[in-house]
């Protein structure tokens, strides 16, 4: 944990839509606030739930069943899950985690991929791209 570093999140609005990004944060009532209602939520995901090595790195960091429900009092309508460690980033782990976003969250999910591309149009993301190459 990192805690003399201030870690920023920002939301863009379009005429296209809008697209929340929280950097590196755990559940938060700002996050839920600043998120309200977006198309797409962008969020990091360190850790799959219970293997936070302290509390105090899962209020940091937080953790998939965290971002459910920030997901889901937020209303967005799309969760991408970014900043993936090493021990989450496994098949079978991958879809358990969305499989269980999914039991809390009713919008679409999304496991980021380093270089992956988004697109929203009409309030609705119309692009999921994989990294090339």
């Amino acid at each position: 944990m990192q805690p003399y570093l201030e870690c920023l999140a920002f939301r863009l609005d379009t005429k296209e839509g809008s697209i929340c990004y929280t950097g590196d944060s755990g559940p938060s009532d700002t996050i839920v606030e600043l998120a309200k209602g977006c198309d797409l939520l962008i969020h990091m995901n360190h850790y799959f739930s219970g293997t936070e090595p302290t509390p105090a790195y899962r209020a940091a960091c937080g953790n998939h069943r965290d971002n459910a429900i920030v997901a889901k009092r937020a209303g967005v309508k799309t969760l991408v899950l970014t900043h993936l460690l090493a021990q989450i980033d496994l098949p079978g782990v991958r879809e358990q985690i969305v499989h269980e976003i999914q039991q809390v969250f009713d919008g679409k999910v999304v496991w980021g991929e380093d270089l992956m591309r988004l697109g929203i149009s009409g309030a609705r993301v119309s692009t999921i791209e994989p990294r090339q190459g």
